[in-house]
């Protein structure tokens, strides 16, 4: 059942932000709930329509086809779900269902998406489950949604079903975890409220595919895309995630391995350090998930005494000597990662 709301709305002195809404930028929650109004071209609303309609018509099928092909109990669709974050204020959305597949004891989250046979063809390419998929650039946005389901229904697993609309081939693979924790998502939700409440935008720091979708490209026209934003968490584009993945498996070897050969250990720290270049230095990325591995930025600094100030003291008295080296004295800050494998302590 297709939604001809916003991605974010007030009603009755709430704020409601959609679940299919809630992974879109910052900027377009915030336009939404301030009333801009939506602008997308025509090429581009038809996309979308003709998607929503075809999802639509879809969905029944495969509901069905699930129930006499799959063996499949399905119940509960277009349940409405709300995930409280503050007062007032709550994600809101429909799920396609609940159900219990064939030789499963328990329950699941139910959700359908139907594709064209080249989105679908980049669903099954995109790295080797179903959370690198929801995690990727071109799919975060269902990461999202299904991720506020989850947590809806106290993160029981869901089924995600996917169809090629062109075949009718279909792909289903369960989720266990939430592929973006509802810290997450609640924080960057209470920050589209505080915006809100500010009666601003804060600029856009989406991708390009954000971009091409967006309900408010002309936002976008003073702005400068590709920015990063300061949220710690934000998702990088697949290549620098790839390339992260196997500087991150390499370095895990390598640390391993160092007590026994202590030269590695500087070749480990080498890679390190291009692993934090390619996360974007010390202003870049905090966290990724690369891969099999979770790759976090720790920052940290150490002392060092100013040679200049040395030199400026040079002949004076130890006392003056120590006075001057205490007042030169600074901070330099730097960087380190810390690289586990997903499921690791």
């Amino acid at each position: 059942m297709s939604d001809d709301r916003s991605i974010a709305y007030r009603e009755n002195n709430t704020s409601i932000y959609r679940a299919s809404g809630s992974g879109s930028c910052l900027n377009a929650l915030v336009a939404a709930m301030l009333g801009y109004k939506e602008d997308r071209s025509k090429f581009t609303h038809d996309i979308l329509m003709n998607a929503a309609k075809e999802g639509n018509l879809h969905e029944g099928a495969i509901v069905e086809e699930l129930k006499r092909d799959y063996g499949w109990r399905v119940y509960g669709g277009q349940d409405i779900v709300e995930d409280k974050i503050i007062p007032r204020v709550f994600i809101r959305g429909h799920i396609d269902g609940l159900c219990i597949p064939k030789g499963m004891r328990n329950e699941r989250l139910l959700e359908i998406k139907t594709m064209s046979k080249d989105r679908f063809k980049k669903w099954k390419a995109i790295g080797d489950n179903i959370l690198e998929r929801l995690l990727s650039d071109d799919f975060l946005k269902y990461g999202w949604q299904i991720s506020a389901y989850m947590h809806a229904y106290n993160d029981i697993p869901a089924m995600y079903v996917v169809k090629n609309r062109d075949s009718g081939e279909l792909m289903i693979e369960e989720i266990k975890i939430p592929p973006v924790a509802f810290k997450e998502i609640r924080k960057k939700i209470i920050q589209a409220e505080m915006w809100r409440k500010k009666n601003e935008l804060p600029g856009c720091f989406g991708s390009s595919g954000e971009k091409f979708f967006c309900p408010f490209p002309y936002l976008h026209d003073d702005n400068v895309w590709g920015n990063e934003p300061e949220d710690e968490d934000a998702p990088i584009d697949n290549v620098t995630t790839t390339l992260i993945a196997g500087m991150a498996e390499h370095y895990d070897d390598l640390a391993g391995r160092v007590r026994m050969m202590k030269p590695l250990d500087e070749e480990r720290k080498n890679i390190g350090k291009k692993i934090v270049e390619a996360m974007g230095g010390a202003n870049g990325m905090k966290y990724v998930q690369a891969g099999q591995f979770k790759v976090t930025r720790a920052d940290g600094s150490s002392n060092y005494v100013d040679k200049a100030g040395m030199a400026e003291a040079f002949g004076v008295t130890a006392e003056r000597y120590d006075e001057i080296v205490d007042a030169n004295t600074k901070k330099r800050p730097y960087n380190y990662v810390r690289v586990t494998k997903i499921g690791d302590k």
